[in-house]
């Protein structure tokens, strides 16, 4: 029976939950009801079904595994689209359907009437402009017409054709200081007088000639600048900082950045200051160094909170501090005499209002990572040393490693065709890990200490902070793409991600120890703009080990053994790791 073998498949898979089970005779788990596909020709499939059966979806016969899972790659047309599965069992024939929607492939309109497409007009959302922003437009209209934009009530400009044969053009406009505007929409024209369609942006476009405004950067939480909005991580701005917002698009604002520098961060993470604020401006102080157990720290006396970036050196002997909305003005830097990690602070101008502090750290030693705050007006800057490593036994014996078992219940992550949840093999990989670290003498954190425990994705970084951990490394599982095709082109299996210069060491490790250990194709080593990795307190780096979405990958991950060599390849990278710190080895300090 299919329960008996689900149930048999589980019964050692410790704090993996066994995996669901149903009376069903056909469950399908991925796609969802009413997904939505791009633009496609074929599709996969994922769930269960009794394997004594006959099992077939579109007439095409699909082998189940003698577990029951099952995976299907098939044609699909688009529009709404619906999946028929029929399973036959002895004298019985059972049916299911599952209805989804496969976007279209763009077409051509008519050529007659002259038409826009509605759906491809922008903006799409509203934006406020000054003199020297561009104007940004885009249409479809019928093939054959040349459309043209305006703005308000200003003259009718050209535009580019990027398909022609689609009828796709964009068009662009540099702001003038006498351009004006209220909220209106972008109007578009085509074709000929006697023959001629209109059309209207959704979005509205505002172009204003007062002086940008000042806000201040509120919670308690750093927020993200981006490099466009949602997307394209910039750097993080801590609560207090002043920016100068010269516009916004939708719910994001504009930050405008020395050097001609733009990031957008959401509206609702300003308090906009009145008319007349001064602009955000900070004056390099004093510049002090402390030394400390685990490291150097640097205060820098600024006189206001501005936004700043961190450069770390390829080879992690310096790292340079760029402030925003500053001029340097550093009589004095003030040196700890104790100090045996920190060699000298220059003060630079990289250009108007952006200063540079770079900091040099002695012959021989190496950052291990830093961390950021506001004392009042004054920005301290602690730099990490590397943690002490015994010269004999184990070099992971006192090291504190925090483990994070990715997902929780209210966002369990991919589900397998057996309906194993990634939260739960992550929790597994993770005790597994954190046994294996403490025979080796190491402290062993993690982020969940229970399997149902609920911790958010930016509370997982601060409890490694708060818990003065020496490395984070978060366990997680993959699930196919839905536009992938599961069963050609590269193979898919194990990944390790990091996001500074200071991770892509231990990355490499544990990558290489998943390449000795882990019996699954390797994608890679990556460099990932992942919340996790963005923890620059200490070497951080995230693991994808198998694909639930395969049936054989899933069946490996409910099986302990596997999962405790996935465990030991992560504790086997963080040894080889930590053999590099040893005192008797002349990176150790």
């Amino acid at each position: 029976m299919l329960v008996a073998l689900l149930l048999a498949c589980a019964a050692h898979a410790e704090f993996v939950p066994a995996p669901q089970t149903s009376t069903a005779p056909i469950a399908v788990v991925f796609p969802p009801e009413g997904f939505v596909y791009p633009t496609m020709e074929h599709a996969w499939l994922i769930g269960r079904a009794d394997p004594k059966g006959r099992f077939q979806i579109d007439g095409e016969t699909v082998a189940v595994e003698d577990d029951g899972a099952y995976m299907a790659w098939l044609p699909v047309s688009t529009g709404a689209f619906a999946f028929h599965a029929s399973l036959s069992l002895g004298a019985s024939v059972y049916s299911y359907v599952r209805n989804v929607t496969v976007t279209p492939q763009p077409v051509a309109l008519p050529k007659r009437p002259v038409a826009f497409d509605p759906q491809f007009l922008s903006p799409a959302q509203d934006e406020q402009l000054r003199a020297g922003d561009w104007l940004k437009v885009r249409a479809r209209v019928s093939p054959g017409a040349v459309p043209q934009f305006r703005l308000a009530s200003g003259s009718w400009r050209p535009m580019r054709a990027v398909d022609s044969e689609l009828g796709l053009f964009e068009g662009a406009y540099l702001v003038r200081p006498q351009d004006r505007s209220p909220p209106e929409p972008i109007h578009f024209r085509a074709g000929s007088w006697f023959h001629r369609a209109y059309a209207e942006s959704t979005g509205k476009v505002e172009v204003v000639q007062d002086s940008p405004r000042v806000a201040v950067v509120r919670g308690d939480e750093p927020r993200l600048l981006r490099v466009e909005p949602g997307e394209g991580y910039l750097l993080p701005v801590l609560e207090g900082s002043r920016l100068l917002i010269g516009g916004h698009r939708g719910q994001e604002a504009r930050a405008l950045l020395p050097g001609g520098q733009v990031g957008w961060i959401e509206e609702s993470a300003l308090k906009y200051l009145p008319p007349g604020a001064a602009p955000p401006h900070a004056v390099t102080g004093v510049v002090s160094v402390k030394a400390e157990k685990d490291g150097s720290v640097v205060q820098v006396e600024l006189g206001d909170r501005v936004p700043f970036s961190i450069e770390e050196s390829a080879d992690l002997s310096s790292l340079t501090l760029l402030l925003d909305y500053t001029s340097p003005h550093t009589n004095w830097i003030v040196y700890d005499q104790a100090d045996d990690f920190l060699d000298q602070i220059t003060v630079s101008q990289r250009a108007e209002n952006l200063t540079a502090l770079t900091i040099h750290l002695k012959p021989g030693k190496r950052l291990w990572g830093y961390w950021t705050s506001f004392e009042g007006d004054a920005l301290r800057l602690e730099l990490r040393r590397p943690p002490h490593v015994a010269a004999r036994g184990s070099p992971l014996a006192g090291i504190r490693v925090f483990l994070d078992p990715g997902h929780m219940p209210s966002a369990p992550g991919a589900i397998g065709p057996l309906g194993v949840k990634e939260m739960d093999v992550n929790y597994a990989i993770a005790r597994q890990a954190a046994e294996l670290l403490r025979r080796e003498g190491a402290i062993a954190l993690l982020s969940r200490s229970n399997p149902d425990d609920e911790v958010s994705l930016v509370e997982r970084p601060r409890l490694a902070l708060e818990q003065k951990a020496d490395v984070l490394v978060s366990i997680h599982n993959n699930f196919l793409s839905p536009e992938a095709d599961p069963f050609h082109g590269q193979p898919h299996g194990y990944s390790v991600f990091y996001y500074y210069p200071h991770s892509l060491r231990l990355a490499q490790d544990i990558y290489a120890a998943y390449q000795r250990d882990v019996p699954l194709p390797g994608e890679d080593l990556r460099f990932g703009d992942l919340l996790v990795c963005r923890l620059s307190a200490m070497p951080a780096v995230l693991t994808e080990s198998a694909y639930l979405s395969y049936p054989r990958q899933e069946r490996l991950l409910l099986k302990p053994d596997f999962r405790e060599t996935i465990a030991r390849a992560v504790v086997d990278g963080l040894r080889a790791y930590f053999q590099r710190f040893r005192e008797k080895s002349p990176e150790a300090r």
